[in-house]
């Protein structure tokens, strides 16, 4: 069998597919718009795959792959626009079928066994809170999706031995699942949060929410896990969600009712910072009591004999991260943040802007970065980083600083003890980064820099 892999993809989906494709003996041609240099990791990964099949590389066009011969096309979720790419198009014309890595999993795994979560913030860190809850109460749980890589390679007694598939689907995920044939109602399902997100890829918000929306639409009845904070879905948006516009207007009169959640949040002890990680948690406590219980009451019960087993959770790196090894300052690595509300969130995580200096910006998703321009007056300091610097210079405590390692320079001069250095873009990295873990890695690199010893 012919197989084309379009996109290696920043979350090993299109190694993870060409590995188990090449496993299987197919003849794999990988393709992508990126030059080899740029790609050695994965092309090391790849080359070095056991396999009866062949692999071959076409990279820096598309242009010479014979997409139309092909017995099946997997392309990266993240391919922009996909309903009007030529390439898939041309595969599409010819008969072609055309999916991505998560739909090919998807058909190796017990729907049951699925806790499938998304939001526009605060997916990575919950899905990691349910991992972490199902382990400590000694069920045999895997992380896939965005967050845990790909687990397509998976041996089928290992996905067959496990309890719980926790899975961290991006829009972008969704959209393929919604417009293929691919079987799909996961066991539970859990919205974070929903606000303007991706624009740039969807087009119209309406395009957006469609794709959220589809898990919501998707999930076994009764099962599905709401936001803990009332605003945690833009007001907005919320319009967007029909049919299960009913199910958000009624959140707090569900099994979890409002004294309950506030009972239940309360109970959390965390060793992260920030009020937003209180919620993640309780939502997470809340996905696990939907996926091992079935009664209202035995969830409830549950959710609060769960929770001391979550102040055991470290956090996940880049996500409010403080860095060791600064005495008098705190550095904190919140690369992760590639939302204006997941920035918002981490600034309120400790309590006085002003003691803040904020590095924000990065690749131009349209999404709306306001409410994080406003925060220039409030904080010690706003250093606008990368394509949306321009976005964000309103303030009088603003300054364009272009790269990390500028604003990073610039902010050492201006901070003093007892303050704190926030890496929280608010943006996506892909301007001046592969990722958001390269991002992170370079802002410690220049905080090590500058501001050792201070």
């Amino acid at each position: 069998m012919t197989v084309i892999v379009m996109g290696l993809g920043r979350f090993g989906g299109g190694v993870g597919a060409a590995s188990y494709l090449l496993a299987r003996g197919a003849s794999v041609t990988v393709t992508d718009l990126a030059e080899a240099d740029s790609l050695q990791d994965s092309i090391t990964t790849l080359r070095q795959v056991k396999s009866t099949g062949t692999l071959e590389f076409e990279l820096g066009t598309h242009e010479n792959v014979s997409f139309e011969d092909a017995a099946l096309v997997v392309v990266s979720p993240a391919v922009p626009r996909p309903w009007e790419n030529k390439y898939l198009k041309r595969a599409r014309d010819a008969g072609v079928p055309v999916c991505t890595e998560i739909e090919l999993f998807l058909e190796r795994v017990d729907h049951r066994k699925l806790i499938a979560v998304t939001g526009s913030a605060g997916k990575s860190s919950t899905c990691a809170m349910i991992h972490h809850l199902l382990l400590e109460s000694d069920r045999r749980c895997l992380l896939g999706g965005n967050l845990g890589g790909s687990l397509l390679g998976s041996s089928q007694e290992v996905l067959d031995d496990a309890d719980a598939i926790v899975l961290e689907l991006s829009s972008f995920m969704l959209h393929w699942i919604k417009t293929s044939a691919s079987r799909f109602q996961p066991q539970v399902g859990v919205l974070t949060s929903l606000s303007q997100n991706h624009i740039d890829w969807h087009q119209t918000v309406e395009h957006y929410v469609a794709a959220k929306r589809f898990l919501l639409e998707s999930v076994v009845a009764g099962n599905l896990v709401l936001p803990s904070a009332p605003d945690a879905v833009d007001s907005e948006l919320k319009n967007h969600l029909e049919p299960v516009k009913e199910w958000m207007a009624r959140s707090d009169k569900s099994w979890d009712e409002a004294n309950d959640r506030v009972c239940l949040q309360n109970s959390i002890r965390l060793h992260i910072p920030g009020a937003h990680q209180k919620e993640n948690a309780s939502v997470a406590l809340m996905a696990v009591a939907c996926f091992t219980e079935v009664l209202p009451e035995a969830r409830r019960q549950t959710a609060r004999s769960l929770a001391p087993m979550i102040e055991s959770f470290s956090g996940l790196p880049h996500r409010l991260k403080p860095l060791p090894g600064f005495e008098t300052i705190m550095v904190v690595d919140d690369s992760k943040s590639t939302t204006p509300e997941a920035t918002m969130k981490a600034v309120e995580a400790f309590g006085s802007a002003s003691s803040i200096h904020l590095i924000a910006g990065g690749f131009d998703k349209r999404s709306d970065l306001g409410a994080v321009d406003r925060l220039g007056d409030r904080l010690a300091g706003l250093y606008a980083i990368g394509a949306t610097s321009d976005q964000l210079l309103s303030g009088a405590n603003a300054r364009s600083c272009n790269t990390v390692e500028e604003a990073v320079r610039c902010a050492s001069q201006e901070i003093r003890e007892g303050e704190i250095l926030l890496l929280s873009p608010g943006c996506a990295s892909w301007d001046q980064f592969e990722n958001y873990e390269q991002r992170g890695r370079a802002f410690e690199t220049a905080a090590r820099a500058h501001l050792m010893g201070r």
